[in-house]
């Protein structure tokens, strides 16, 4: 019997070889060049979409006795690679194990598949009175299995930290097909690993109760001055999440949505505050004293209601570069201030998510066009904040496929030497989400890691790149004030 019968006959119709299905799995949500998707076997050869944890263990044990490389999928929200396959195989879509298990009222937590989007069970919580204590800006579509695989961070992180630390258990199912339930730190290796040491097919999470929030948002002048009320704000205020944004991207998102921006120049901080605590009059204070003002209530409801898919700037576009990382606060100033001298040319979309710890997780968006003559060129770019940011004390915000040579400084040390060893023990023939942890080879340089050449590569091309710039046909819509 080959691999296909085996898996027909034990997968049914979750099982599909039709190449057009298999075209819209070999790749995610980022736009890469086509040179650089030439140099992987970005599509699979088969897909498995799970109904069942029993389909997940079926599929995991056919693909260790045929050799077969498995990619664990949700919603491909993510544009780092970390659902992509590399060496062609499986692709285990998980996006249908999309039930919620059971909510514990009393102890304040949710047990759900991995396929849960977030939106919705943030409307299933409401029902019982409690609320997703993180998620993120993508929850309309975002998977919790996914956004726990990579290590997000986004709405509510300001308070409660990263999905990592809101998980209380987990059910793994490893290629032997045997579940096992890990708690506390045994949690830790699955956590921004990609399911590369397993695949995750229940979590426990914890809630937080429904609360009424109050909207708060200040105009402030500069980065600096946005940091500064953002730190006291934090401790003035006790929000439950805070965000900044560039006046370039609050005209962006103004120009795809079809309204006024927010603000027209300088940074717009916008804090989420309970009801309950809500002083304006303080906030007032501490934005005067930072040289900002208030904008009005209704204006910064419109903001926290349109706090979602910020990728939808794509239709000013049409594409987008986006260069991601963690900044501490405190660098902040300093890392825009170099960033705008390093990109002079570029309108910079700016989008940051306070952290619990003084960190801000930052998105920085720059209009292009994937089918433009020097894209591949432009695309360098994208590392440039990264690479400022590690100027400042700022580190990579995931790494995926694209970026797995950063995995030992992202995770740190001993969390990277626990990884390697599970997964050695584990996985030897490297099946589960290969490439995801080294990073895959090069065809005509095996030994090499994609990764690592994408890093230097783009180091060397950068300087050139931040010469060119893309001019879009409505360049005239995003002129303003730059802060």
């Amino acid at each position: 019997m080959t691999y296909q019968e085996d898996l027909r006959q034990a997968l049914g119709d979750a099982v599909t070889f039709d190449p057009q299905i298999l075209r819209a799995y070999d790749h995610d949500v980022g736009e890469m060049p086509r040179a650089l998707m030439g140099l992987i076997e970005h599509r699979p050869q088969v897909v498995v979409a799970a109904r069942t944890v029993d389909d997940v263990i079926k599929a995991l044990v056919l693909a260790k006795k045929y050799d077969i490389p498995v990619t664990p999928r949700g919603q491909a929200t993510s544009g780092y690679g970390g659902a992509v396959p590399c060496r062609g195989g499986m692709v285990l879509d998980l996006s249908s194990l999309n039930r919620v298990i059971e909510v514990d009222t009393e102890k304040a937590t949710v047990d759900v598949e991995p396929g849960v989007v977030w939106q919705e069970l943030s409307r299933t919580l409401a029902a019982h009175g409690l609320d997703n204590r993180v998620y993120p800006t993508s929850a309309p579509s975002s998977t919790v299995g996914g956004w726990f695989a990579m290590g997000g961070v986004g709405i509510g992180s300001l308070r409660y930290g990263s999905i990592g630390d809101n998980v209380l258990e987990i059910d793994v199912v490893g290629l032997d097909g045997v579940i096992q339930t890990w708690s506390g730190p045994d949690i830790e290796p699955y956590h921004q690993t990609c399911g590369a040491v397993g695949v995750v097919t229940r979590l426990r999470l914890a809630c937080r109760p429904s609360e009424a929030l109050a909207f708060i948002a200040s105009n402030m002048p500069d980065a600096a001055s946005a940091a500064r009320f953002m730190a006291d704000a934090e401790t003035g205020l006790t929000p439950y999440s805070a965000t900044i944004q560039s006046a370039e991207y609050c005209r962006m998102r103004a120009k795809a949505e079809g309204h006024a921006p927010a603000v027209a120049s300088g940074f717009l901080v916008m804090l989420a505050v309970p009801e309950a605590g809500a002083d304006e009059a303080q906030a007032a204070c501490l934005a005067s004293a930072h040289g900002g003002v208030l904008i009005g209530r209704e204006a910064a409801a419109a903001e926290w209601a349109g706090r979602f898919y910020p990728m939808r700037i794509k239709k000013v576009g049409p594409s987008i570069l986006v260069g991601e990382c963690y900044m501490p606060l405190g660098g902040f100033a300093a890392w825009w201030r170099d960033l705008r001298a390093a990109l002079p040319k570029d309108d910079l979309g700016l989008e940051a998510v306070a952290v619990r710890g003084g960190r801000l997780a930052v998105l920085v968006y720059i209009l292009d066009h994937a089918r433009s003559l020097l894209y591949n060129l432009r695309i360098a770019k994208a590392m440039i904040p990264l690479r400022i940011a590690a100027r400042h004390g700022g580190t990579a915000y995931a790494s995926g496929m694209w970026f797995s040579a950063l995995a030992k400084r992202l995770f740190g040390p001993e969390k990277y030497k626990r990884v390697k060893r599970l997964k050695h023990a584990v996985d030897r023939r490297g099946l589960l989400n290969p490439g995801t942890l080294n990073g895959p080879g090069l065809p005509f340089l095996p030994f090499a890691s994609l990764s690592r050449c994408i890093l230097a590569g783009t180091a060397f091309l950068a300087p050139l790149a931040a010469r060119v710039s893309y001019k879009h046909p409505t360049d005239h819509l995003m002129q303003g004030d730059r802060p």
